[in-house]
């Protein structure tokens, strides 16, 4: 497990980390210092720019109905109709499956939605038929076409009442074949983003077969609120583990009010969040083994590729429930080091409430001070499956590593060990 994760988790960390993927905004300066100049210069040489006629996205978009049911492949219309339709421009998708075999690419700030529904309507999840879903089914022949099913590469996007759905259920000989490649295994995730100022609102990311659900890069000032990430990859199948929401570098980020169900390696991880709130959020799992995580809500880094700086974050009001299985590993895992080291600290992780983990809070390990104080936690007994075997705890509610006792703010008591622990939850097939 511990070769796998630091294998895992690097290649997200290739993924985010890339030249050829870098998020967008490194050249962003650059293209609008150059924009003006360069579209006269185009002029000066008779070239023309490619701007879209006024009624061609109209055109384009129409077509888009035919597709509902999920027997044609939507991606290249749908891509049209993105590519056509002007900056903060609104595309609206019928209610209805969409098979999406060719991978997506938003490049210019638009809104996506379901058709005949307002910002304020209730969520998708619950009654997913009021909304448009997208089966992310991308074919062996355009896997090179992208990183992930369904990319942003742009600021000012959001994403509003939708369904993202992947194949672990649909097509498991696909999912575990992808799965198993380490070329692959991001294709059978669902959503990556890279931009500021995003919206994502009142969808649902499931069935992911493995990777994460949804990957957020780089960006700043985003909300990420009222969404249900829900089963998404198998916890007890090697290289099946998914996270529901995967957060590598951030500033100013809302995330909220979200519902995460069966995540099945991290439900929510971040690897750096500067000045976000992250709040009122809900975490929960079925009796299923296929359902369980490792970890919960997790504060962490990458090795060499994101920070570990949360400073002036605060976690609060957060709900995890795991069952009377105990059906996760960690409830709130600060710092990184059952998996690998790396640098965590900032920020107060308070007024949380954890039941059902085999270990509700683990720190380990701080490299700088963090506020951990008033959570309602769990003191479990039990002996559990770890990556070192199994591990017996008894009334054991947080834990203090060694190393982190200096720069945790952590009221203590005869519910705390100072020790460190393998991965829990571990028990493969």
């Amino acid at each position: 497990m511990l070769r796998r994760s630091l294998h895992q988790r690097s290649w997200h960390r290739k993924l985010m980390m890339s030249p050829e993927l870098a998020p967008h905004d490194r050249s962003s300066a650059w293209m609008k210092i150059f924009a003006i100049p360069m579209l006269g210069l185009l002029g000066l040489l008779g070239v023309q720019p490619a701007y879209a006629e006024p009624d061609s996205s109209a055109d384009t978009c129409a077509n888009l109905p035919s597709f509902v049911g999920g027997a044609r492949d939507v991606g290249l219309a749908l891509q049209a109709c993105i590519d056509e339709t002007p900056a903060h421009g609104i595309v609206e998708l019928a209610p209805g499956p969409y098979l999406i075999e060719t991978p997506v690419h938003l490049r210019r700030p638009l809104t996506i939605k379901t058709r005949g529904i307002s910002f304020a309507d209730a969520r998708c999840f619950g009654n997913e038929r009021r909304c448009a879903l997208l089966h992310l089914a991308i074919s062996p022949s355009a896997i090179s076409s992208a990183v992930m099913p369904f990319n942003v590469e742009s600021d000012s996007v959001r994403l509003d009442h939708l369904v993202f759905q992947g194949t672990r259920s649909s097509d498991p000989n696909m999912s575990s074949k992808r799965c198993a490649s380490d070329k692959e295994r991001a294709m059978a995730g669902g959503v990556r983003i890279n931009g500021n100022s995003i919206v994502i609102s009142r969808s649902v990311f499931r069935d992911m077969a493995c990777y994460t659900a949804l990957e957020y890069g780089t960006g700043i000032d985003a909300t990420i609120k009222e969404n249900a990430f829900v089963e998404n990859g198998i916890h007890n199948i090697e290289f099946r583990w998914a996270d529901g929401l995967t957060i590598h570098n951030a500033v100013n980020f809302r995330v909220s009010d979200n519902l995460f169900r069966d995540n099945t390696d991290v439900q929510l991880i971040f690897g750096s969040c500067i000045f976000c709130t992250i709040v009122n959020n809900r975490f929960e799992h079925s009796q299923r083994v296929e359902g369980g995580s490792f970890a919960e809500l997790m504060l962490q880094a990458w090795p060499n590729a994101t920070s570990g700086n949360f400073t002036d974050t605060r976690v609060e009001l957060n709900t995890i429930d795991c069952g009377p299985r105990r059906r996760c590993g960690f409830g709130i895992m600060i710092g990184s080091a059952p998996w690998y080291s790396a640098p965590a600290f900032g920020g107060r992780v308070t007024e949380n409430r954890v039941r059902g983990a085999m270990l509700a809070l683990n720190v380990d390990s701080l490299t700088g001070p963090m506020v951990i104080e008033r959570n309602e936690l769990e003191a479990v007994s039990g002996t559990y499956p770890s990556m070192c075997g199994p591990r017996h705890i008894d009334g054991v509610a947080q834990n203090i590593s060694p190393v982190s006792r200096a720069f945790a703010s952590v009221s203590q008591n005869t519910s705390t060990s100072f020790e460190h622990y393998c991965i829990l939850n571990y028990d493969l097939k």
